[in-house]
Protein backbone atom coordinates (compact mmCIF):
# COMPACT_ATOMS: atom_id res chain seq x y z
CA UNK A 1 0.00 0.00 0.00
CA UNK A 2 1.51 3.40 -0.96
CA UNK A 3 1.98 5.66 1.98
CA UNK A 4 2.43 9.19 2.65
CA UNK A 5 1.79 10.91 5.90
CA UNK A 6 2.61 13.96 8.01
CA UNK A 7 1.79 12.95 11.66
CA UNK A 8 1.99 15.82 14.32
CA UNK A 9 2.99 15.05 17.78
CA UNK A 10 2.05 16.66 21.23
CA UNK A 11 4.89 18.93 21.04
CA UNK A 12 3.37 21.98 22.92
CA UNK A 13 3.48 25.32 21.63
CA UNK A 14 6.37 23.51 18.72
CA UNK A 15 6.79 21.01 16.21
CA UNK A 16 8.20 17.38 16.41
CA UNK A 17 6.66 15.98 13.24
CA UNK A 18 7.19 12.72 11.48
CA UNK A 19 6.86 12.37 7.91
CA UNK A 20 6.29 8.62 6.36
CA UNK A 21 6.59 7.19 2.45
CA UNK A 22 6.93 4.17 1.22
CA UNK A 23 4.81 1.14 -0.34
CA UNK A 24 3.83 -2.25 0.55
CA UNK A 25 6.40 -2.95 3.76
CA UNK A 26 9.13 -0.81 2.74
CA UNK A 27 8.16 2.60 4.54
CA UNK A 28 10.75 5.06 5.67
CA UNK A 29 10.39 7.95 8.26
CA UNK A 30 11.70 11.96 8.25
CA UNK A 31 11.42 13.43 11.96
CA UNK A 32 11.76 17.14 12.01
CA UNK A 33 12.15 18.68 15.20
CA UNK A 34 11.58 17.36 18.44
CA UNK A 35 9.10 19.99 20.05
CA UNK A 36 9.21 20.48 23.86
CA UNK A 37 10.84 18.21 26.15
CA UNK A 38 7.13 17.09 26.89
CA UNK A 39 7.13 15.65 22.72
CA UNK A 40 10.11 13.32 23.90
CA UNK A 41 7.99 10.66 25.01
CA UNK A 42 5.80 10.42 21.99
CA UNK A 43 8.72 10.62 19.77
CA UNK A 44 10.61 7.64 21.75
CA UNK A 45 6.76 5.54 21.33
CA UNK A 46 6.89 6.27 17.80
CA UNK A 47 10.21 5.64 17.24
CA UNK A 48 9.78 2.51 19.12
CA UNK A 49 6.98 1.05 16.87
CA UNK A 50 9.57 1.92 13.44
CA UNK A 51 11.78 -0.01 15.16
CA UNK A 52 9.89 -2.73 15.68
CA UNK A 53 8.89 -3.22 11.96
CA UNK A 54 12.30 -3.11 10.93
CA UNK A 55 12.09 0.36 9.30
CA UNK A 56 14.38 2.99 8.91
CA UNK A 57 14.76 6.60 10.13
CA UNK A 58 16.29 7.98 7.33
CA UNK A 59 16.33 11.65 8.29
CA UNK A 60 16.17 13.83 11.15
CA UNK A 61 15.98 17.56 10.97
CA UNK A 62 16.58 19.78 13.32
CA UNK A 63 15.07 23.33 11.77
CA UNK A 64 16.29 25.68 13.65
CA UNK A 65 17.42 26.39 17.66
CA UNK A 66 14.19 27.72 19.41
CA UNK A 67 13.29 25.79 22.34
CA UNK A 68 9.59 24.84 21.07
CA UNK A 69 11.77 22.78 18.44
CA UNK A 70 14.97 21.81 20.33
CA UNK A 71 13.97 20.63 23.94
CA UNK A 72 12.70 17.68 22.68
CA UNK A 73 15.98 17.22 20.30
CA UNK A 74 18.21 17.34 23.28
CA UNK A 75 16.31 14.66 25.17
CA UNK A 76 16.16 12.56 22.12
CA UNK A 77 20.34 12.60 21.96
CA UNK A 78 20.55 12.55 25.46
CA UNK A 79 18.41 9.22 25.81
CA UNK A 80 20.32 6.03 26.72
CA UNK A 81 17.48 3.77 25.15
CA UNK A 82 17.06 5.17 21.57
CA UNK A 83 14.96 2.91 19.48
CA UNK A 84 16.44 4.02 16.38
CA UNK A 85 19.49 6.44 15.49
CA UNK A 86 18.80 8.38 11.92
CA UNK A 87 20.90 7.55 9.00
CA UNK A 88 21.45 11.50 8.27
CA UNK A 89 21.15 15.08 10.31
CA UNK A 90 20.08 18.30 9.31
CA UNK A 91 21.36 20.99 11.64
CA UNK A 92 22.72 24.56 11.36
CA UNK A 93 25.26 24.78 14.67
CA UNK A 94 27.58 27.52 15.16
CA UNK A 95 30.44 25.95 13.53
CA UNK A 96 27.94 25.41 10.38
CA UNK A 97 27.02 29.27 10.71
CA UNK A 98 30.34 30.67 11.15
CA UNK A 99 32.04 28.59 9.10
CA UNK A 100 34.85 28.09 12.19
CA UNK A 101 35.45 26.60 15.73
CA UNK A 102 34.80 29.16 18.78
CA UNK A 103 34.46 28.43 22.70
CA UNK A 104 31.25 27.76 24.01
CA UNK A 105 22.92 30.15 22.43
CA UNK A 106 23.35 27.72 24.87
CA UNK A 107 21.08 24.43 23.73
CA UNK A 108 22.46 25.04 20.36
CA UNK A 109 25.85 24.55 21.59
CA UNK A 110 24.65 21.76 23.42
CA UNK A 111 22.88 20.08 20.55
CA UNK A 112 26.03 20.33 18.49
CA UNK A 113 28.46 19.10 21.46
CA UNK A 114 26.00 15.92 21.81
CA UNK A 115 25.95 15.17 17.97
CA UNK A 116 30.04 15.51 18.03
CA UNK A 117 29.67 13.26 20.96
CA UNK A 118 27.79 10.27 18.87
CA UNK A 119 29.26 10.76 16.02
CA UNK A 120 26.75 11.41 13.58
CA UNK A 121 26.52 12.03 10.21
CA UNK A 122 25.41 15.69 10.28
CA UNK A 123 24.77 17.82 6.88
CA UNK A 124 26.25 15.38 3.99
CA UNK A 125 25.72 16.43 0.60
CA UNK A 126 25.33 19.91 1.53
CA UNK A 127 28.25 22.04 0.49
CA UNK A 128 30.86 23.02 3.19
CA UNK A 129 28.17 21.17 5.79
CA UNK A 130 25.70 24.42 5.93
CA UNK A 131 22.15 23.59 5.43
CA UNK A 132 20.83 26.44 2.84
CA UNK A 133 19.28 27.18 -0.23
CA UNK A 134 23.09 28.11 -1.98
CA UNK A 135 24.97 25.07 -0.56
CA UNK A 136 22.04 22.61 -1.79
CA UNK A 137 21.99 20.38 -4.77
CA UNK A 138 18.78 21.24 -7.06
CA UNK A 139 17.04 18.14 -5.42
CA UNK A 140 17.89 16.08 -2.97
CA UNK A 141 17.01 12.19 -3.03
CA UNK A 142 16.12 10.80 0.30
CA UNK A 143 15.24 7.31 0.35
CA UNK A 144 13.08 7.80 -2.57
CA UNK A 145 11.24 11.06 -1.27
CA UNK A 146 12.63 14.31 -3.63
CA UNK A 147 13.89 17.02 -1.52
CA UNK A 148 14.02 21.09 -2.63
CA UNK A 149 15.49 23.33 0.06
CA UNK A 150 13.20 26.91 0.66
CA UNK A 151 14.79 28.14 3.25
CA UNK A 152 17.77 29.35 5.04
CA UNK A 153 19.82 31.19 2.98
CA UNK A 154 23.31 32.77 3.91
CA UNK A 155 22.26 36.02 4.41
CA UNK A 156 19.90 35.38 6.79
CA UNK A 157 22.84 32.81 8.44
CA UNK A 158 25.36 35.55 8.87
CA UNK A 159 22.98 37.55 10.60
CA UNK A 160 22.42 34.94 13.50
CA UNK A 161 25.88 34.14 13.40
CA UNK A 162 26.82 37.52 14.78
CA UNK A 163 24.06 37.41 17.31
CA UNK A 164 25.61 33.99 18.42
CA UNK A 165 28.93 35.79 18.57
CA UNK A 166 27.68 38.17 20.92
CA UNK A 167 25.19 36.23 22.87
CA UNK A 168 29.08 33.78 23.50
CA UNK A 169 30.90 37.19 24.99
CA UNK A 170 27.86 37.45 27.33
CA UNK A 171 27.59 34.41 28.19
CA UNK A 172 31.55 34.32 29.43
CA UNK A 173 30.44 37.73 31.21
CA UNK A 174 27.87 36.16 33.20
CA UNK A 175 28.64 32.21 34.03
CA UNK A 176 27.72 33.21 37.78
CA UNK A 177 23.99 33.64 35.87
CA UNK A 178 23.92 30.44 33.60
CA UNK A 179 21.01 28.72 35.13
CA UNK A 180 18.71 31.73 33.86
CA UNK A 181 21.17 33.37 31.47
CA UNK A 182 19.19 34.07 28.16
CA UNK A 183 19.74 31.58 25.36
CA UNK A 184 17.64 32.88 22.65
CA UNK A 185 15.40 30.65 22.59
CA UNK A 186 12.17 30.86 24.99
CA UNK A 187 9.96 33.53 24.36
CA UNK A 188 7.81 35.21 27.36
CA UNK A 189 4.12 34.27 27.01
CA UNK A 190 2.29 36.66 24.58
CA UNK A 191 -1.34 38.26 25.24
CA UNK A 192 -3.16 37.84 21.61
CA UNK A 193 -6.40 39.39 21.43
CA UNK A 194 -8.99 36.51 21.40
CA UNK A 195 -10.35 35.00 18.07
CA UNK A 196 -13.04 37.83 17.21
CA UNK A 197 -16.26 36.86 17.88
CA UNK A 198 -18.37 36.55 14.74
CA UNK A 199 -15.34 35.63 12.54
CA UNK A 200 -15.53 37.44 9.44
CA UNK A 201 -12.70 36.19 7.37
CA UNK A 202 -12.79 39.23 4.55
CA UNK A 203 -11.82 41.93 8.02
CA UNK A 204 -8.56 39.72 8.54
CA UNK A 205 -6.82 39.35 5.25
CA UNK A 206 -4.90 42.56 5.06
CA UNK A 207 -0.73 42.68 5.49
CA UNK A 208 1.12 43.27 8.14
CA UNK A 209 4.14 43.37 9.78
CA UNK A 210 6.34 39.87 8.94
CA UNK A 211 8.51 38.50 11.07
CA UNK A 212 12.41 39.50 11.94
CA UNK A 213 13.24 36.94 14.42
CA UNK A 214 17.22 36.24 13.45
CA UNK A 215 16.63 32.35 15.24
CA UNK A 216 13.36 31.46 12.96
CA UNK A 217 15.03 33.65 9.53
CA UNK A 218 17.74 30.67 10.04
CA UNK A 219 14.88 27.93 9.33
CA UNK A 220 15.41 24.83 7.37
CA UNK A 221 12.01 25.14 5.44
CA UNK A 222 11.27 22.68 2.43
CA UNK A 223 9.00 21.01 0.02
CA UNK A 224 9.43 16.83 0.36
CA UNK A 225 7.70 14.99 -3.16
CA UNK A 226 6.83 11.69 -2.96
CA UNK A 227 5.57 9.73 -6.32
CA UNK A 228 3.84 13.61 -7.36
CA UNK A 229 2.45 14.74 -3.80
CA UNK A 230 4.00 17.22 -2.12
CA UNK A 231 3.95 18.88 1.27
CA UNK A 232 6.13 22.15 2.41
CA UNK A 233 7.62 21.80 6.10
CA UNK A 234 8.21 25.48 6.83
CA UNK A 235 9.53 25.77 10.34
CA UNK A 236 9.71 29.01 11.42
CA UNK A 237 11.01 30.41 7.90
CA UNK A 238 10.41 34.24 7.13
CA UNK A 239 7.60 34.87 4.59
CA UNK A 240 9.75 36.84 2.20
CA UNK A 241 12.15 34.21 1.81
CA UNK A 242 9.98 31.14 1.19
CA UNK A 243 7.79 33.03 -1.16
CA UNK A 244 11.37 34.15 -3.24
CA UNK A 245 12.31 30.87 -3.11
CA UNK A 246 8.73 29.24 -4.51
CA UNK A 247 8.35 32.09 -7.37
CA UNK A 248 10.66 29.91 -9.76
CA UNK A 249 8.46 26.80 -9.11
CA UNK A 250 5.57 28.64 -9.48
CA UNK A 251 6.28 29.98 -12.31
CA UNK A 252 6.59 26.21 -13.57
CA UNK A 253 3.04 25.35 -12.66
CA UNK A 254 1.36 28.10 -13.66
CA UNK A 255 1.99 30.58 -11.39
CA UNK A 256 0.89 28.73 -8.29
CA UNK A 257 3.01 25.66 -7.15
CA UNK A 258 0.92 22.64 -6.44
CA UNK A 259 0.92 21.25 -2.66
CA UNK A 260 -0.36 18.64 -1.00
CA UNK A 261 -0.37 20.19 2.45
CA UNK A 262 1.45 23.22 3.70
CA UNK A 263 2.61 22.79 7.44
CA UNK A 264 2.04 26.43 8.34
CA UNK A 265 5.36 28.75 8.92
CA UNK A 266 5.53 29.85 12.49
CA UNK A 267 2.75 28.31 13.89
CA UNK A 268 0.28 29.72 12.00
CA UNK A 269 1.73 33.28 13.05
CA UNK A 270 0.50 36.77 11.28
CA UNK A 271 3.79 37.75 10.38
CA UNK A 272 5.02 34.47 8.26
CA UNK A 273 1.83 34.02 6.24
CA UNK A 274 2.24 36.40 3.51
CA UNK A 275 -0.73 37.32 0.85
CA UNK A 276 2.36 37.02 -1.52
CA UNK A 277 3.18 33.40 -0.05
CA UNK A 278 -0.48 32.60 -0.09
CA UNK A 279 -0.86 33.40 -3.67
CA UNK A 280 2.39 31.39 -4.61
CA UNK A 281 0.47 28.38 -3.78
CA UNK A 282 -2.42 25.51 -5.18
CA UNK A 283 -3.30 24.15 -2.03
CA UNK A 284 -5.92 23.75 0.14
CA UNK A 285 -4.67 21.31 3.28
CA UNK A 286 -3.00 23.72 6.21
CA UNK A 287 -1.73 21.90 8.93
CA UNK A 288 -0.58 24.10 12.16
CA UNK A 289 0.96 22.49 14.79
CA UNK A 290 0.68 24.79 18.55
CA UNK A 291 -1.08 24.65 21.51
CA UNK A 292 -0.69 28.23 21.66
CA UNK A 293 0.11 28.70 25.39
CA UNK A 294 3.22 30.92 25.56
CA UNK A 295 2.83 32.93 21.50
CA UNK A 296 -1.21 32.76 21.41
CA UNK A 297 -0.80 30.97 17.85
CA UNK A 298 -2.14 30.68 15.68
CA UNK A 299 -3.10 34.02 14.80
CA UNK A 300 -6.46 34.23 12.68
CA UNK A 301 -5.40 36.51 9.98
CA UNK A 302 -2.68 33.82 8.79
CA UNK A 303 -5.49 31.57 8.22
CA UNK A 304 -8.14 33.60 7.28
CA UNK A 305 -5.43 34.89 4.36
CA UNK A 306 -5.04 30.94 3.58
CA UNK A 307 -8.94 30.32 3.03
CA UNK A 308 -9.97 33.63 1.16
CA UNK A 309 -6.10 33.91 -0.78
CA UNK A 310 -6.10 30.45 -1.57
CA UNK A 311 -6.96 28.70 -4.54
CA UNK A 312 -10.37 28.30 -5.20
CA UNK A 313 -12.39 25.20 -4.13
CA UNK A 314 -12.91 23.13 -0.91
CA UNK A 315 -10.38 23.25 2.13
CA UNK A 316 -9.19 21.69 5.19
CA UNK A 317 -7.98 23.03 8.45
CA UNK A 318 -5.62 20.18 10.28
CA UNK A 319 -5.20 21.33 13.83
CA UNK A 320 -3.28 18.75 16.66
CA UNK A 321 -4.67 20.70 19.80
CA UNK A 322 -8.03 21.96 20.71
CA UNK A 323 -7.45 25.48 21.86
CA UNK A 324 -9.48 29.15 22.32
CA UNK A 325 -7.66 30.00 19.12
CA UNK A 326 -8.45 26.87 16.66
CA UNK A 327 -11.66 26.14 18.07
CA UNK A 328 -13.74 29.14 16.82
CA UNK A 329 -12.85 27.72 13.10
CA UNK A 330 -15.05 24.40 13.54
CA UNK A 331 -18.12 26.89 13.46
CA UNK A 332 -20.76 25.29 10.89
CA UNK A 333 -21.61 28.88 9.79
CA UNK A 334 -18.12 30.11 8.78
CA UNK A 335 -17.01 26.57 7.59
CA UNK A 336 -20.00 26.86 5.25
CA UNK A 337 -19.75 30.31 4.22
CA UNK A 338 -16.16 29.83 2.98
CA UNK A 339 -16.41 25.88 1.88
CA UNK A 340 -14.01 24.30 4.34
CA UNK A 341 -13.59 21.44 7.27
CA UNK A 342 -11.69 20.99 10.45
CA UNK A 343 -9.70 18.05 12.07
CA UNK A 344 -8.68 17.60 15.08
CA UNK A 345 -7.16 14.63 16.89
CA UNK A 346 -9.22 11.71 17.67
CA UNK A 347 -7.72 10.04 20.78
CA UNK A 348 -4.64 11.71 21.48
CA UNK A 349 -4.98 15.16 22.06
CA UNK A 350 -1.44 16.77 20.18
CA UNK A 351 -1.16 13.96 17.93
CA UNK A 352 -2.60 13.96 14.71
CA UNK A 353 -1.81 11.76 11.21
CA UNK A 354 -2.58 13.73 8.17
CA UNK A 355 -2.57 11.36 4.70
CA UNK A 356 -0.97 13.03 1.91
CA UNK A 357 -2.96 12.51 -1.49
Amino acid sequence: MDTFRLTMLPAGDGDCLILTWGDGDRRRHAVIDGGRAGAHPHLHRHLAGIAEKGEELELYVLTHIDADHIEGALALLESRNRPLVPKRIWFNGFRQIRQRDARSMRQGDEYSKALDKLGWTLNEGFERGVVSIETAPQSIDVAGLRVIMLSPDAARLAALGERWDEWRREEEQRKREEAEGRDGTRGRRRERPPVPNPLIIEDLVADGETDRELPNGSSIAFVAEWRGRRVLLAGDAHPELLAASLAELAARDDGRYRLDLLKAPHHGSAKNMSRELINLLDCRHLAISTNGKIHGHPDPHAIARFIHFGTSGHKHLHFNYRTDRTLPWDAEEVKGRHDYEVHFPTEVEGELEIEIS
